[in-house]
C-alpha cells in the first residue's frame, strides 16, 4: 500500500521550503540555517547519485551453470555481457545496443529487458516498456538470433504493444498476452496464433492477472508452458461482474481524463477463474476441474511432468489450501482432480513460492504447522518430513538441489534481525550456512547450485555483493559500494543500535534507534518514531535501509532520536506473534507502538512531550490511529497513503486478516481511524497521490471528512497523478523537504 494527493485544506500550515526553525528551550536541538560541513541535505538524498548504490542488474543464469549474464552499461551502450562463476571474470559480450536493428530499419532499438530460449540461441529483447501495475507493464517485443544478429518483432509493431512474452522450453515457439487474449508464435515461420478470442478489458483476461491477483498473491504471469512445450496452461477471469474503480487523472489536460479499472474492495465480487489447456499441435483447448465450487481463488499453477499439471487453489477466506494435479494422459472426462496436500488454519494461511516439485515426484513446502515456519518434505504414501526445526522462521525456499540432495533457503535463524541463506539435507539432519555470517543476506544462485550471487548488508554497513561458491566459499567481492560508504561516512550518517524491551503487558519488543550527532545522554530529545507494522512484515532488520535511512539520519542531525520498533503481527517472530492480530487489524500493533512511546518517554534522555511517528500505507494507517488512540502519548503524526477504513480496500489482503465485512463488522469499525478523530489533540499531517490505483484517495477523503465533522484541524498535501510511490521527476524530493520541514515545525 502506498499513496498520496495534493489538496491544500484551509487548516493547512504553510510551511516555507528550505526554512529551519530554531529552538529555545534548554532540551531541545538547535538547528543552523547553514549547512555545515558533513551535513546531509535532501537535495543531496532525493535528487542527487551522491548516495546511489550499485548492484549487480539483470542478472541472469546461463544454462551450464558456469555462467551468468549481467545487462550492464558500457560507455553509454547497454550491453548484456557473460560472466564466469569460477572467477567473476567477464568473459564475453553478448549482444549490444547497436546491433539491435530491426529488418527494414536504420536505428536500433532501445534494449530494457531481455531473457535467453531453453537453447540459449535466441534473445527476447524489450522494448518501449510502460508501467500497468506494480509489476506489470506493456512491451514491444523483438526475437534476436544470436548467431545471425538479426531482430525480427514477435508481432505487427502496429498492433498494442504485447505482455509476458516467453520462449517455449524447447525455444521454437513463444507466447504472450494482448488485449486480454493469450497467442502463440511459431518462430520458424513467425505465424501467430491466437489461443483464445473472448479476451475484453474490464471483463475477460486470458494469460494474465486482475488487478488484486498481481497486487496480493504477486501472480501476474497466469499461463504456464508443458516441459515439451506443446501445451499451455493458462487462467481465465471473468472480472465482468466486479465493480470498478475510477482515476481522475489531470495531466496538464484542457478537461481532465479518468481510468477505470476492476478493483475488488472487501466482501464485493471478485474475479470468477477458470483453468483451461491449449494443446498447440492440435489447437484443441480442454477445461480443466478445479475440484471446489464458489467462491475460490487460483493462486499458483504449473507443471510436474509433459501432462501433468498442478494448481494452488484457496477458499475465500484463505484458510484452506489445497495444492492438487491433474493427469491429462488419463484422457477422463471430465479429468480426475487429484489432492496433494491440503492444509487448514483458523485464521490464514499464506500463499507463498516455497513449493518446488522433485524429480521423483516428491516434494517440498513450508508450513506454520508447529508454530514456527518450516521445512517439509512430502512423499506419497508417507507422513511429511520436517526438515527444519526450531524457534526462527524459514523466510523462503529458493530451490531444491537434487544433485547434492539439499534444499537451499533464507531464514532468520541467527536472530529476528537478520537473514541468512542456508542449506538443509533432504534427510533433515542439520542446517548448513552458506552465506556471510550475520546481518541481512539475499542470494541469486546458478542453474544447478554451484555458484550464488549473495548481496550483504547491515544497518551500518552498504550493500556488497559477492561471488560464492556452492557451499558458500568466497570467490570474488564484485561490487563494495566504497564510494557509497565513504560518502555516508563524509556526510556523517549517524549509526543505528538495537534493542529490546518488555511491556506491561509483558510482549517483549525488538526496535532501533538512531541516536543524534553528538549525543549526551543527560540531555533530552524529542523522538520520531518510523514504523510499517504490517502482517508478517519486518522493519527492524539489519539490513541498509537506503534513502530513508539516509533521511532519518539527517534528522537525527538536526537532534531528533529515530527509532523503529515491529509490534505484534509482524514477522520473524513465529505464528503466534504474527496471527494474533487476526480479526482485529490495528488493535495489538497500535498498543504496541503505544508501549513504545511511552517506554521512550521513560528514558532518561527523552523529551516525553515531544514523540511523533510517521508511516506510508499500512504504516500511514498506524500512524494515523497512534495520533487519535494514542493522543495523550503523541505529539505529532504524518500518514501517506493511509487505508482509514479496510472496508475500502481489497479483497484478498483485507479479507485474508479480517474475514468478511458482513461478518466481521466490528473487527473492521474499531480499529478505523475515522472512528476516532475525536480523540486527536495533536498536530496530525495527512498527505495522498490522487492517482493511487493501491490505497485509494478514498480513503483521505473519508478521513478528512470525518475530521471537518469533529472540528480537528489538520494539516493535508494531495499529488495529483501520482500513484501509490508517490515519485517521479522532483516528486520525492519535494515530499521528503516538506515533511521535513513539517517535522522541525511541529515536533
Amino acid at each position: 500500500m502506498t499513496l498520496r494527493t495534493i489538496l491544500v485544506t484551509s487548516c493547512l500550515i504553510a510551511i516555507p521550503a528550505f526554512v529551519i526553525h530554531a529552538q529555545t528551550k534548554a532540551d531541545a536541538p538547535v538547528f543552523k540555517t547553514a549547512r555545515a560541513p558533513g551535513e546531509l541535505t535532501n537535495k543531496d538524498i532525493w535528487a542527487s547519485p551522491l548516495f546511489s548504490a550499485e548492484s549487480v542488474g539483470g542478472l541472469a543464469s546461463m544454462n551450464d551453470g558456469l555462467h551468468y549474464t549481467v545487462q550492464e552499461d558500457d560507455g553509454g551502450e547497454t550491453v548484456v555481457n557473460q560472466y564466469a562463476y569460477r572467477t567473476g571474470e567477464k568473459v564475453a559480450t553478448l549482444v549490444r545496443a547497436k546491433e539491435l536493428v530491426p529488418a527494414g530499419s536504420k536505428e536500433p532499438v532501445e534494449m530494457d529487458g531481455y531473457s535467453f530460449s531453453g537453447d540459449e540461441k535466441k534473445m527476447m529483447i524489450e522494448t518501449g516498456s510502460e508501467p500497468i501495475y506494480r509489476y506489470s507493464y506493456y512491451a514491444y517485443n523483438h526475437v534476436f538470433d544470436r548467431a545471425s544478429k538479426k531482430l525480427v518483432p514477435l508481432a505487427d509493431v502496429k498492433k498494442a504493444k504485447q505482455r509476458l512474452a516467453t520462449f517455449s522450453p524447447d525455444g521454437s515457439m513463444a507466447a504472450f498476452v494482448r488485449d486480454n487474449n493469450l497467442f502463440v508464435v511459431d518462430l520458424a515461420t513467425m505465424t501467430e496464433t491466437a489461443v483464445t478470442t473472448d479476451g475484453e478489458w474490464n471483463k475477460v483476461l486470458n494469460g494474465a492477472t486482475d488487478w488484486v491477483y498481481e497486487e496480493e498473491f504477486t501472480l501476474v504471469q497466469g499461463y504456464a508452458w508443458s516441459p515439451d512445450g506443446k501445451k499451455l496452461l493458462y487462467l481465465r477471469s471473468d472480472e465482468s461482474k466486479v465493480k470498478e474503480f475510477d482515476l481522475i487523472l489531470y495531466k496538464e489536460q484542457l478537461y481532465p481524463g479518468e481510468y477505470r479499472f476492476k478493483y475488488p474492495k472487501a466482501g464485493e465480487e471478485n474475479s470468477k477463474v477458470q483453468l483451461f489447456v491449449y494443446e498447440i499441435p492440435t489447437k484443441n483447448t480442454r477445461a480443466i476441474p478445479l475440484g471446489a465450487d464458489g467462491d475460490i481463488y487460483v493462486a499458483r499453477l504449473g507443471w510436474r511432468t509433459n501432462d501433468v499439471l498442478w494448481f494452488m487453489r484457496l477458499n475465500r477466506l484463505q484458510n484452506e489450501k489445497t495444492i492438487a494435479s491433474v493427469n491429462l494422459a488419463e484422457r477422463s472426462v471430465p479429468p480426475v482432480v487429484n489432492t496433494l496436500y491440503q492444509e487448514k488454519s483458523k485464521t490464514y494461511v499464506e500463499v507463498t513460492d516455497d513449493l518446488h516439485f522433485l524429480e521423483d515426484g516428491a516434494f517440498v513446502l513450508t508450513s506454520e504447522k508447529d508454530g514456527w515456519n518450516h521445512i517439509y518434505l512430502h512423499r506419497e504414501g508417507t507422513q511429511p518430513l520436517q526438515l527444519t526445526r526450531g524457534g526462527w522462521d524459514v523466510v523462503a525456499v529458493m530451490g531444491v538441489d537434487e544433485k547434492n540432495k539439499r534444499v537451499i533457503f533464507t531464514a532468520a535463524k541467527s536472530a529476528p534481525e537478520n537473514q541468512d541463506v542456508l542449506a538443509v539435507p533432504l534427510n533433515g539432519k542439520g542446517v548448513l550456512p552458506l552465506s556471510p555470517e550475520g546481518g541481512y543476506n539475499d542470494a541469486e544462485f546458478s542453474k544447478g547450485f554451484q555458484f550464488f550471487i549473495n548481496t550483504r548488508s547491515t544497518r551500518n554497513t552498504v550493500p556488497v555483493y559477492t561471488l560464492h561458491d556452492g557451499n558458500g566459499k568466497l570467490v570474488k567481492v564484485l561490487k563494495d559500494n566504497a564510494k557509497l560508504g565513504k560518502n555516508c561516512e563524509d556526510h556523517g550518517v549517524m549509526p543505528s543500535e538495537f534493542f529490546q524491551f518488555t511491556t506491561e503487558g509483558g510482549v517483549e519488543l525488538r526496535g532501533w534507534m538512531m541516536k543524534p550527532r553528538g549525543f549526551r545522554p543527560e540531555r533530552k530529545y524529542p523522538v520520531f518514531m518510523t514504523q510499517y507494522s504490517g502482517p508478517n512484515s519486518n522493519e527492524v532488520t539489519d539490513h541498509w535501509g537506503g534513502r530513508n535511512q539516509l533521511w532519518y539520519a539527517m534528522l537525527a542531525q538536526k537532534g531528533y532520536l529515530v527509532v523503529c520498533v515491529d509490534p505484534r503481527g509482524t514477522g520473524h517472530r513465529g505464528h503466534d506473534f504474527r496471527h494474533i492480530t487476526y480479526g482485529q487489524l490495528g488493535k495489538y500493533e497500535v498498543e504496541d507502538q503505544i508501549a513504545a512511546a511511552k517506554w521512550l518517554g521513560q528514558q532518561a534522555y527523552v523529551n516525553k512531550d515531544r514523540i511523533g511517528i510517521w508511516g506510508w500505507s499500512y504504516g500511514g494507517y498506524m500512524s494515523s490511529l497512534c495520533i487519535t488512540k494514542g493522543a495523550d502519548v503523541f505529539k505529532t503524526a504524518i500518514a501517506v497513503a493511509p487505508v482509514t477504513n479496510w472496508r475500502y480496500y481489497d479483497s484478498i489482503y483485507t479479507e485474508r486478516y479480517m474475514g468478511l465485512p458482513q461478518d466481521n463488522a466490528q473487527g473492521y469499525d474499531d480499529n478505523s481511524p475515522v472512528s476516532h478523530v475525536n480523540l486527536l489533540t495533536g498536530k496530525y499531517f495527512l498527505i495522498h497521490g490522487l492517482a493511487d490505483d493501491n490505497v485509494h484517495y478514498q480513503n483521505s477523503a473519508e478521513m478528512t471528512n470525518a475530521l471537518v465533522r469533529a472540528n480537528k484541524p489538520f494539516d493535508q498535501f494531495v499529488y495529483p497523478d501520482r500513484n501509490h510511490g508517490i515519485y517521479g521527476g522532483s516528486t520525492r524530493l519535494h515530499l521528503f523537504e516538506m515533511m521535513t520541514e513539517w517535522v522541525l515545525k511541529n515536533l
